[in-house]
């Protein structure tokens, strides 16, 4: 049915179906990192790094992938949890690593995420590499923050240039998420997670390639290249290096 109406935007507070109620039971932005190309030959493993938006307590496990992963490393500030913190399993290591209260969407909606992004890697070095100290060097990870797109994408972003995946992988993983943005922003504003009045041209609900491209010249183009970086920026070079050999065995990076 065609409608010639101008269409508008939707925000938060209307009653627009963005997805299912099925929809709002499961994740909206979950993806096996398994199978990007990586410098030396191969591609990286399956089943051993997932990147999601935020777990809720009513969901549904996703289809298709490990579940529960060994690792589930948070990178939301404590106080975005309140209610929503789900209990795991207790055979499953939960670690939080916050790594930015600046890419919350409940408070920066309408801010640049070039200048958020910025933030982060001038003055969050530190951060960024404990959390990726946590992923699990056996089993299964599962990283995420709230839509799982900002800090979770600089995180991802990160690791995946470790493991000598190519620039342009990293900036389509880190697109992908445009996929499932209608599904992110449908879970956080029926859990009131987002402020009321954010519509779905907010740019934190965006993927601008100039934001995930800084991330990628700040940690290439640091002495030493990515792990440079991450060992300047107080990473656990051993650890990381046999994570990498599991995720990207036929890395030149290992």
């Amino acid at each position: 049915m065609r409608c010639d109406r101008p269409l508008r935007t939707p925000t938060i507070g209307d009653d627009v179906t963005l997805s299912s109620d099925a929809d709002l039971r499961t994740f909206a932005n979950i993806r096996d990192l398994g199978g990007l190309p990586v410098a030396g030959g191969g591609v990286t493993a399956h089943n051993v790094l997932i990147r999601s938006d935020a777990p809720y307590p009513d969901d549904e496990d996703p289809a298709g992938l490990p579940w529960p992963p060994a690792t589930v490393v948070d990178l939301r500030d404590p106080t975005e949890l309140g209610s929503m913190a789900v209990t795991w399993p207790p055979d499953v290591r939960v670690v939080h690593r916050q790594v930015s209260s600046g890419a919350r969407v409940d408070r920066l909606a309408d801010t640049a995420l070039v200048d958020i992004y910025t933030a982060m890697m001038r003055t969050g070095g530190h951060r960024l590499t404990a959390a990726l100290d946590e992923f699990d060097a056996t089993g299964a990870t599962l990283v995420h923050c709230a839509a799982g797109k900002d800090r979770t994408g600089v995180i991802v972003a990160i690791a995946l240039l470790l493991a000598g995946v190519d620039e342009q992988s990293v900036i389509d993983d880190y697109h992908r998420t445009e996929d499932g943005i209608a599904g992110v922003f449908a879970r956080l504003r029926h859990r009131k997670r987002i402020p009321v009045g954010t519509t779905m041209d907010a740019p934190i609900l965006r993927t601008p390639r100039e934001a995930i491209e800084l991330v990628i010249d700040d940690v290439t183009g640091a002495p030493g290249g990515a792990w440079g970086w991450f060992e300047a920026n107080g990473g656990d070079v051993a650890h990381f290096q046999r994570w990498v050999g599991r995720f990207a065995p036929g890395s030149a990076h290992v």
